[in-house]
């Protein structure tokens, strides 16, 4: 009865239950609401959420309107929306609430750091791309440098190879000089510096580049190529904040060059010696004879690539930073440490950075700042262009078997223990462990800052900078690398130090009047001095098999060959400069600046240049016409023009100069017994110059900044023209001057290009934030001008010399013509008669190529242009007269693309870098297609020289030549496949089109993924933020360009994009953590 009675009220319940309307069991309350931007226009797609809350979201309609269950009344609410601040109400059960949002211009608020102080973006009048520490912050890379590529518009960046702390080259806009740097100036919290490539990314805030001289004027005679400001992160009030940033780093070499096996290897080097009876004997003797080639087959050979460049070496990097402090007192130190390893065995580099940062408020009105930088770098390793000191060719170039030895017993007795250690260290890993190289580096930077704040807007500022830097290196050469001297070892000892001080003065005033009329001006004084001194000690004779270690403790078990030393002039400038701005209402602007400069490098009557710069904008948005045009949130336009200059010269162009002759003694004008002066000439044959003076650059700069949807979606096109006069180049001068070439101003370049820069803000709500960004970059150099008299200035390229002006210098052409021969093919049997001779007759009309590498079968022929030059004929002769453009090291444009975004933890980033229409002289590809210093050595080639694709000059048993008249049937039969030239052939290095090639790309720089554990579990364990992620640097690189990379040498404004003996890059993947307490 009792269990009835409990069911028929259970019953009686769920009754009960499922009859009362569903609302009245559910919890909080329901706002309605409207949302509208600043001109009453409804806002579609807004987010609204309750606050601390997000489970409790809605976004709005059509019409702005929302509606939104939340847990009670008195809530507050938060609605957001791309372009438009935040906003935050309070929930009123039963009103319908109404919000206006307002444009958020966080973009154009902006601070930008530019010459001697910083600006609102807003305010800008020239040309700058910035980059913030939170974008380098997802990219971890050693160097800032590395993070830069690709993200601003006509700032190319490239690393001339990939060894581990490798150079880094920025050109901004493409350069301005012929033969001096091209390289920007850098200055890092105020200062100049000599690169930013040991500044860690984790240190920096932001990174300004300023492109055009309305803003690199304030610089002077060193902001002609532009200038990169980098500012580190500076103290903050607080409590006091740590953090702990590291990653692992796995390496690996990104591609690899196809080379021949030990089949055709043995082939092709029987092929070199078979004419010769003296090198047969020593080939035979190595290798066996034709009839052995077979046993190669076999055999798989050593591949060197693998050997040597084919391993997974770690990196790591560890950082920590401490920051805090009170109103009156605050700082911010970071400790750095880098430990890389390069792909090559051997190579590496350890980087230390100690960064502190102290800000002292003294009184109301004086505030001091001190910073500190101390960095040390260990670079370990002789390079790629050191490991034989052939370099990386060394590498690629070494035989692939030992030959008849590959194929010996290997039993203890058999073995010859001096001709086994021979074969050891004669291969590329022998070579490397005989060229030894350490370097150690020490860089101590001190700077004090003094603020006064005299009244309201008026400010004096005094700062000073110290800076000393040490070098140390350690070299030594074994007795089987070509830097031994008579087959003994060589040691070296080499240490440097540079000193150097700025002290700058400034006074600075901004005033408001009428609530429009915005003023401020800029007074400036600074004076700067640099001085290096080193000195070298070299030993030669060392006994044979002594180890590099025990050689460099012990200098004196060899004979010493040189002792030098030496300082440099003091190259010292003085500076004043000024400069006004104006702006009515933040619509019309103005700039103008001014700097002069007094340089030491210079002779008295030239020292000092003069740089004025003016520049103005227009912010049409804010004109009432524009006022109904809701989408545009900016319209400005730009212009400006100004000039500055390039002291990044030699020193000392214009003195005599002299030097201690390593053979002789004290004394002025004397000489030893040999007759060798004890003081000789430094400049050797160039004669001084006392009338050159500053490479001078104008730039003049159009730009427009457009801003949509609420700075949601940011275009800017620009375009610049820059001519730089007065190009120094070191020309030829009469020998009754008793020198033969004079450095001296003697031209005109004209730099034209367009850059677009975009950023979109494409999704920004709750859960998911993406924004995306493009660059792009066209620049074209011309020549203008040159002194009249040498109107064709040829050239040689300075890393691969070539045996022939390769580049040269042509009023109205650009600058990185690759000037060269262009082939034709191989020539074929058709165009001889056979006789009974040894060589074939060529017949009448077919080219003649003999100045080159001869006229033969099989060989390579090549196009006859001009058939005499003033008088001379030539007709079917191939020689100097018939070199033609035959590449182009100008990019037709550049520059990048990339998302980031996040989603709830998980945090993304992915960025690309490309570059079209530009040529490459693959001189490494020409040395694995050459046989040049192949006498004894035995070089390997490109597998593309396998049988039956080359040439051949021996039949299958290898037991005559073929080139002959008494084996002509079979000479033409075993070519019939034929398609390349045969290595043998190629004896010297010349330009020739076929090794020049594409070198257009796309690379996928970069990708990495991240994920921040939620505050609500980090904190229980006492940590602010715990953030893990993975990254990928170099991971494909879509290309036509055969070589190891495309993206080569852009070290010299007159021979760039050279590919020899460089150190591949490597394919990089790491794993990382971000700690926050």
């Amino acid at each position: 009865m009792i269990k009835k009675t409990h069911f028929r009220w259970v019953l009686i319940l769920l009754i009960f239950m499922l009859s009362v309307p569903p609302k009245l069991f559910a919890q909080g309350i329901v706002i309605k609401g409207k949302v509208l931007d600043n001109n009453g226009e409804a806002i579609i797609g807004a987010t609204v959420f309750e606050k601390n809350n997000k489970a409790k979201a809605t976004v709005t309609d059509l019409n702005g309107d929302f509606s939104l269950k939340i847990s009670a009344s008195g809530k507050r609410l938060v609605i957001t929306y791309i372009g438009m601040k935040p906003q935050e109400v309070v929930a009123v059960a039963g009103k319908t609430l109404t919000i206006n949002m307002e444009e958020d211009q966080t973009a154009l608020s902006e601070v930008v750091v530019i010459g001697y102080g910083s600006k609102v973006r807003a305010d800008l009048t020239g040309s700058v791309g910035s980059i913030s520490g939170a974008s380098l912050a997802r990219v971890p890379v050693a160097s800032a440098a590395e993070a830069l590529q690709g993200k601003i518009a006509g700032v190319q960046v490239t690393t001339l190879d990939g060894e581990p702390g490798a150079e880094i080259n920025i050109r901004v806009r493409g350069g301005t000089s012929v033969t001096q740097s091209n390289q920007p100036l850098y200055i890092v919290d105020g200062f100049q510096a000599s690169n930013i490539n040991d500044i860690p990314p984790t240190d920096i805030q932001s990174i300004d580049v300023l492109k055009d001289a309305s803003l690199t004027a304030v610089y002077g005679a060193r902001g002609g190529n532009g200038v990169v400001i980098v500012t580190t992160k500076s103290a903050q009030e607080g409590k006091l904040s740590v953090s702990f940033n590291t990653y692992a780093q796995v390496r690996s070499l990104a591609r690899k060059m196809k080379l021949l096996d030990p089949y055709d290897y043995v082939k092709i080097q029987y092929e070199n010696v078979v004419g010769d009876n003296t090198k047969n004997y020593k080939f035979r003797d190595n290798f066996g004879n034709p009839q052995d080639f077979d046993l190669y087959k076999s055999v798989e050979g050593v591949d060197w690539q693998d050997e040597i460049l084919g391993g997974h070496p770690m990196s790591y990097m560890y950082n920590v930073t401490v920051g805090g402090g009170t109103e009156k007192l605050k700082f911010n130190t970071s400790l750095t440490h880098n430990d890389e390893n390069g792909v090559l065995i051997g190579s590496g580099v350890r980087r230390t950075n100690l960064n502190m940062k102290f800000n002292a408020q003294l009184s109301s009105k004086v505030q001091l700042l001190v910073n500190s930088r101390i960095s040390y770098r260990r670079t370990a390793g002789a390079g790629a262009d050191n490991v034989g000191n052939g370099g990386i060719i060394d590498i690629l170039r070494y035989r692939p078997t030992n030959g008849l030895r590959d194929f010996a017993v290997r039993a203890p007795e058999t073995i010859d223990p001096e001709e086994e250690k021979y074969f050891q260290l004669t291969n590329p890993k022998g070579q490397i462990d005989q060229n030894y190289n350490l370097q150690h580096s020490y860089t101590f930077t001190n700077q004090v800052s003094l603020e006064w704040a005299i009244m309201k807007g008026l400010q004096f500022r005094t700062e000073g900078m110290l800076n000393m830097g040490f070098s140390n290196q350690d070299r030594f050469w074994g007795y089987l690398t070509s830097g031994a001297y008579e087959k003994q070892p060589v040691a070296d000892k080499n240490s440097s130090r540079s000193d150097s001080y700025v002290w700058t003065n400034t006074l600075s005033y901004g005033v408001t009047l009428n609530n429009k009329h915005n003023l401020s001006f800029l007074l400036g004084q600074e004076v700067q001095h640099s001085l290096s001194r080193g000195n070298d000690f070299n030993v030669r004779y060392l006994p044979k098999e002594i180890s590099p270690t025990k050689a460099l403790n012990n200098m004196g078990l060899g004979t010493p060959y040189s002792s030098t030393s030496y300082i440099s002039s003091p190259d010292r400038t003085a500076s004043f400069f000024g400069q006004a701005n104006y702006n009515f209402d933040r619509k019309y602007l103005v700039s103008a600046t001014f700097r002069a400069d007094g340089s030491t490098k210079f002779a008295p009557g030239n020292q000092w240049g003069y740089f004025p710069a003016i520049s103005g904008a227009w912010v049409m948005k804010k004109e009432s016409f524009m006022e109904d045009i809701k989408s545009i949130s900016n319209l400005k336009i730009r212009a400006a023009v100004g000039m500055a200059g390039n002291n990044r010269i030699t020193d000392d162009m214009w003195r005599y100069q002299y030097v201690i002759n390593s053979s002789g003694g004290p004394g002025w004008g004397e000489r030893n017994e040999k007759g060798y002066d004890y003081y000789v000439n430094a400049g050797g044959s160039t004669f001084p110059n006392t009338k050159i003076k500053w490479e001078t650059t104008m730039t003049r700069n159009l730009a427009i900044d457009l801003g949509l949807f609420g700075e949601r979606l940011t275009i800017t096109p620009e375009v610049y023209w820059n001519t730089t006069r007065d190009l120094l180049y070191e020309s030829e001068i009469p020998l009754t001057t008793g020198y033969t070439r004079q450095m001296q101003n003697i031209g005109q370049v004209t730099n034209r290009g367009f850059e677009l820069t975009i950023n979109g803000n494409i999704i920004d709500n709750r859960d998911f934030k993406l924004n995306g960004n493009f660059t792009f970059g066209s620049n074209k150099t011309r020549i203008d001008k040159l002194n009249g008299v040498d109107d064709v200035i040829w050239a040689t390229s300075s890393r691969w010399k070539s045996s022939n002006y390769d580049y040269c210098l042509k009023v109205g052409d650009q600058l990185g013509l690759i000037y060269g021969f262009v082939s034709d093919g191989i020539y074929g049997f058709d165009e001889f008669n056979p006789t009974n001779n040894y060589n074939y007759e060529a017949k009448e009309g077919t080219v003649n190529c003999d100045a080159l590498f001869g006229t033969a079968p099989g060989k390579l022929k090549f196009k006859n242009f001009v058939d005499g030059v003033d008088g001379e004929k030539d007709v079917n002769i191939v020689n100097d007269n018939d070199k033609v453009v035959i590449g182009n090291t100008n990019p037709k444009f550049s520059g990048g693309f990339g998302l980031n975004g996040s989603y709830k933890g998980f945090d993304f980033s992915c960025n690309f870098t490309y570059m079209y229409g530009f040529d490459v002289n693959n001189a490494t590809r020409y040395t694995l297609s050459s046989f040049e210093g192949n006498t004894n050595n035995y070089y390997n080639v490109l597998a593309e020289f396998a049988e039956p694709n080359r040439w051949r000059y021996a039949n299958d048993q290898g037991d005559r030549m073929l080139n002959t008249y008494w084996c002509a049937d079979e000479y033409v039969d075993i070519n019939s496949k034929a398609k390349t030239f045969n290595p043998v052939d190629i004896g010297k290095k010349v330009a020739i089109d076929k090794f020049i090639e594409d070198g257009s790309f796309l690379r996928l720089q970069d990708v990495t993924i991240g994920y921040t554990l939620p505050k609500k579990m980090t904190k229980r364990m006492g940590i602010e933020r715990l953030r893990f992620y993975t990254s990928g640097y170099n991971l494909f690189v879509w290309t036509k360009y055969s070589g190891y990379d495309p993206e080569v040498d852009v070290q010299t404004g007159l021979t760039p994009g050279v590919d020899y003996n460089r150190y591949p890059r490597s394919r990089n993947f790491l794993l990382g953590l971000n700690i926050t307490f």
